[in-house]
């Protein structure tokens, strides 16, 4: 992935986290990327985007704010580790965001994405509400790059709240009759993780000052923390 480190020309002195998104084809990953990495200083893929025959990559800028609230408590039946040691980042220090997609050619030719997976600091599972089979399927996709990276980052247990932040998304919000109830699916309760259901084609359904932008802004700091305690 040298290529895209090259192409993107980011400052050198400015840290960069990564953000993996996993799901079915069709359930609106790319939408979802596209929604996570639109900003005032990117406000058009073409001014964010690299692309190649497998993965394509968007970035953006990230103010870092630090995330005052008590660690959570490991989930019933699951001993987590114990909590690394955090080296949060200063209050308002920028970030460089890499968001990885993968494009569907990537099942012809699948090739070796552990060494990419191992460097990943977030991971967004998304979904489509009206097929929940897509959200029985976020197991399948996540296990992999979650045992790459507990490996890599010496972790004993994947299924842990101290696991790589993760970040649900529900899609297709618009074509449900009504909206479902203010809870967390299946799948977010299961990992202990926030969940934010969406409607792709509404340019404003992470606009700031919702709820949803809120929950993403809490995922990438958190995703921040992540990679500063293990570095």
């Amino acid at each position: 992935m040298k290529h895209f480190q090259q192409d993107l020309q980011r400052p050198k002195k400015m840290a960069t986290f990564r953000i993996l998104i996993l799901g079915d084809p069709g359930v609106g990953k790319t939408c979802v990327s596209n929604l996570l990495a639109n900003s005032p200083m990117t406000p058009t893929r073409s001014s964010r985007t690299v692309s190649d025959s497998e993965w394509t990559v968007q970035v953006r800028l990230h103010q870092y704010t630090p995330i005052l609230e008590c660690p959570p408590l490991p989930m019933e039946g699951l001993e987590g580790p114990e909590e690394p040691e955090e080296r949060p980042a200063a209050s308002g220090t920028m970030h460089f965001v890499e968001i990885y997609d993968m494009n569907r050619a990537a099942k012809e030719c699948p090739g070796d994405r552990k060494p990419l997976y191992r460097k990943m600091d977030g991971i967004v599972l998304v979904y489509n509400l009206q097929d929940m089979e897509s959200q029985d399927n976020l197991h399948d996709w996540m296990y992999g790059p979650l045992l790459e990276i507990s490996q890599q980052r010496k972790r004993k247990r994947l299924l842990n709240h101290y696991h790589v932040p993760i970040l649900v998304v529900g899609t297709m919000l618009d074509r449900l009759p009504e909206r479902p109830p203010n809870r967390r699916g299946a799948i977010a309760h299961q990992l202990g993780v926030e969940e934010i259901l969406i409607d792709c084609l509404d340019p404003n359904a992470l606009g700031k000052g919702t709820r949803n932008q809120g929950k993403v802004s809490h995922f990438l700091n958190r995703a921040v923390d992540w990679m500063r305690s293990l570095e």
